[in-house]
């Protein structure tokens, strides 16, 4: 009795009922073999439904006169959590005001799965009955009793009940999903358990999602196997003839294969293995998938500040108490090749790396360039692979098949061993930032791991995140600068155009003439061409000019945009879709028309201007299918088009040689965008598409087309003044409290019915100020709302929002009051039918 073990768990039922630990008592038999981090199996609930679980914390300490239940299994050899994991997933559900098991999902190999179903068997009363007392008791049963004894002695003396219903639906010629027959069979079945006629147990089967191949080989060495085929007088046909003919001057080959190659049958190749002249290796298969992008190898000379960039990291690699650095380099300076430096200097250390990037499918060229320096050990990672795919990259990861994973920010818990490196890309990207639970911030996550593990992080960017920058302007980062690009080329100069000038010079175009022009003597000099317009479709709006009906989105409180190639309006945010008539719904007008600039129209008027051009687009609309974006960047690439237009995608790290201009079409669409990050946004946005011109030996242009030339944000952004940029932005963020000055955590209600979620976001505001003002809070100041949201309805669910700022106010006793009302009494303040997203630290307010 004293050596007692019991283990803490997490159900894996992500509820908020079983957002706690679990205390099991660990049977004598695993009391041995469990660790923490081991997935086990437990008896849950009234039923005692064997469900999965993941031990937390293991103790021989219990409360007294508790009877806990007992563990029934270990599900796996090893733990598949480190205590780190287990520390990291407590700290990330702390932070981000969330569940275990909304952590506990990212760090958890994928394709693991366990099925638990009920069996029924003969009970040991009926069993131990000699035959003739056995096959009495069955006669005097009615109907359904005899149907289901003669069904469990059909399949082996046990048979789930979900197959039992089957059958009796069969029988019967019902729908087996009727719930009528559900119930009357589940009831049957626990009279027949009261009468100790049949036993219903549990059962459950642990899957995991793998592939294995089955290679053939010779069993015996080439030389000699004439020789044992006459000794042991073997017969064979032709067929199998040309199969030992083939493996004589073949290693191995894979067994479908073979039967493709050879036009042999199975039988053929099992019959050589009878006569044990062959042999069948089972083999692990790992899933890849397709990659379409290739990039030539360079032979890459680092310049002076790259080696000094290198050298500052590399070296304090093993230093305790290091901080984080960031890399703050100029479009073109060459960051891949200090990334892939650090990453080279790892490996010779033993250390594995993670490459985050903020969009995978957007980085094919920087996919290639590593796989092109480090081959095979470099794994991808991210969320468009399937189940299978993602379950091969974690056990090649494990078994140190995968060294580097370049990924989105999912990528950061992959299973390493020996993780020695992070690199985050283009840090200040929204995309490393969760819009699903668990809301993290990889930036965040990243500094965590590196700082409890003594983890080397790197952050890089030719654009920093104000936020961040700040911070590294307050010594929480190693700052490395590098101004100058690797070609040794100066940035491209940015010529800025007003658009109110072209009005009054007759011009209606969306291209200004200066636009024009230079696009014709680009193309004319066989160069390429870059158009950005940060919105797709072809009209932002579609209205009627004579009554001013706008077509909006039938469930979100939202226009729709036009796209002219299927007459659509559609919603970006939910993807509804409806024809768009010639006349007005509204009055029965002919003034239809589209409003507004998007990518579409864009592509329409190139086409119409320029005869020699040929266009890609580049935006959701035509990368949406699997592989369409590396197709686009093949074409681009290899020149079959000369003007590519697209989103914000195209300031994704593209790297072509021959553009030589850039065409920003819009700079005041993204500064007009109802959000305090609009200003970083379009810096951001201008700098890095700018960035995409002469990266090569050609030297490069841009044009950026505006309305309003005086915005600080402009003027800074025509001499990639980030510095400049920087102060001037900081003091708006100081003058109006928004961050890097204060922390802000978003609450939005949802739901179908505006007046309940309206009445449910004032249940919460009056339960806030009744718990702050126990604790003697008095000013509320800090609070924003409650309101109707920017956008106040996407998908027909209505959206209220309460913001807070930690103004005179300690986060986490705000932190701890809001999870007290949403998580802990959720059942209680709220009604069931309306949706809590709490967001720390939101992207955006909308």
């Amino acid at each position: 009795m004293d050596n007692e073990k019991y283990a803490k768990v997490i159900v894996k039922n992500n509820t908020r009922y079983t957002d706690n630990l679990f205390t099991y008592k660990i049977p004598e038999f695993l009391v041995d073999g469990m660790q923490i981090g081991h997935r086990v199996l437990v008896p849950f609930g009234k039923g005692n439904k064997p469900i999965e679980a993941y031990v937390f914390s293991i103790t021989d300490e219990k409360e007294v006169n508790i009877n806990y239940k007992e563990i029934f299994d270990i599900l796996d050899e090893y733990p598949i959590f480190k205590e780190e994991d287990i520390n990291l997933i407590k700290w990330m559900r702390n932070r981000y005001l969330c569940t275990f098991m909304d952590c506990i999902l990212l760090l958890h190999p994928k394709g693991y799965k366990v099925d638990s179903f009920k069996e029924i068997s003969l009970s040991r009363e009926l069993e131990n009955l000699d035959i003739e007392s056995f096959y009495t008791k069955i006669d005097s049963l009615n109907k359904n009793r005899k149907f289901v004894i003669n069904k469990i002695i059909q399949n082996k003396n046990k048979i789930k009940v979900e197959k039992l219903i089957k059958e009796k639906a069969l029988e019967e010629n019902i729908n087996p999903k009727d719930l009528k027959l559900s119930s009357n069979m589940n009831n049957l079945l626990l009279k027949m358990k009261e009468d100790k006629l049949i036993d219903i147990n549990w059962n459950y089967k642990s899957q995991k999602n793998e592939k294995k191949i089955c290679y053939v080989s010779l069993n015996i060495n080439p030389d000699d196997i004439n020789d044992y085929i006459l000794d042991n007088k073997i017969r064979l046909g032709q067929k199998q003839k040309e199969i030992i003919d083939f493996l004589r001057y073949n290693e191995e080959i894979e067994i479908n294969d073979l039967i493709k190659l050879l036009n042999v049958g199975k039988e053929s190749i099992t019959s050589l293995q009878n006569k044990n002249l062959i042999n069948f290796q089972i083999k692990d298969y790992y899933r890849k998938p397709d990659e379409l992008y290739d990039t030539n190898k360079k032979e890459i000379v680092l310049n002076h500040e790259q080696k000094k960039a290198v050298e500052k990291i590399t070296s304090e690699m093993f230093e305790e108490n290091k901080k984080p650095y960031m890399i703050h380099g100029v479009t073109g300076s060459g960051k891949t090749e200090v990334y892939m430096e650090i990453i080279d200097y790892a490996l010779k250390q033993g250390l594995d790396s993670i490459f985050l990037v903020p969009e995978i499918s957007l980085t094919p060229q920087t996919i290639s360039r590593l796989k092109n320096r480090f081959g095979d050990i470099v794994g991808v990672f991210h969320s468009k692979l399937s189940e299978g795919e993602k379950h091969d990259v974690f056990k090649a990861i494990k078994q140190g098949k995968i060294r580097i994973l370049i990924g989105a920010r999912s990528a950061l818990f992959a299973p390493f061993n020996s993780l020695g490196v992070i690199i985050i890309d283009e840090f200040h990207e929204g995309a490393y930032k969760s819009e699903m639970n668990p809301k993290f911030s990889a930036i965040e996550v990243g500094k965590y791991m590196a700082l409890k593990r003594n983890i080397t992080l790197v952050l890089g960017s030719a654009t920093p995140s104000v936020e961040e920058y700040y911070r590294a302007k307050e010594n929480e980062y190693e700052l490395i600068t590098i101004k100058e690009r690797a070609n040794k080329k100066p940035l491209p100069k940015i010529e800025l155009i007003d658009m109110k000038n072209e009005l009054n010079l007759g011009n209606k175009s969306i291209f200004s003439y200066k636009l024009q022009s230079e696009i014709e003597e680009a193309l004319n000099k066989n160069n390429q061409v870059i158009l950005f317009l940060n919105r797709r479709g072809y009209g932002n709006f579609v209205s009627c000019r004579k009554c001013g009906y706008v077509f909006s989105c039938k469930n979100c409180d939202i226009s729709l945009t036009y796209h002219k190639y299927k007459n659509i309006g559609t919603c970006h945010y939910c993807g509804y879709e409806e024809n768009i008539p010639k006349t007005c719904p509204e009055c029965g007008s002919d003034y239809v028309k589209p409003f507004g600039v998007g990518t579409e129209k864009v592509e329409e008027e190139v086409k119409k201007l320029f005869k020699n051009a040929k266009v890609l687009r580049m935006d959701k609309d035509t990368t949406s299918k699997k592989g369409e974006l590396d197709k686009i960047l093949n074409k681009f690439k290899n020149k079959e088009a000369n003007v590519l237009i697209g989103t914000q995608m195209l300031s994704k790290g593209l790297d072509f040689e021959d553009v030589t201009l850039v065409g920003i079409l819009s700079a005041d669409m993204m500064l007009n965008f109802p959000d305090f990050r609009s200003f970083e946004t379009t810096f951001q946005l201008i700098t890095q598409v700018s960035g995409r011109a002469g990266r090569s030996h050609k030297e490069g242009k841009v044009v950026l087309q505006t309305y309003d030339t005086d915005h600080y944000v402009i003027r800074r952004s025509l001499n990639y003044d980030f510095e400049g940029f920087y102060e001037d932005e900081i003091k708006v963020r100081k003058i109006f409290n928004y961050a890097p000055f204060n922390n802000m955590i978003s609450v939005v209600v949802s739901g179908k019915n505006e007046s309940l979620v309206e009445k449910n976001i004032n249940k919460m505001y009056n339960s806030l100020i009744y718990l702050l003002k126990e604790r003697c809070v008095e000013d509320f100041d800090f609070i924003l709302g409650p309101n109707a949201c920017a956008i106040s309805k996407i998908n027909q669910n209505y959206r209220y929002q309460l913001l807070f700022k930690d103004d005179n106010i300690e986060i986490n006793l705000l932190k701890g009051i809001i999870k007290y009302i949403c998580i802990t009494k959720k059942e209680v303040v709220f009604d069931k039918d309306v949706n809590i997203s709490i967001d720390v630290n939101p992207n955006n307010i909308l």
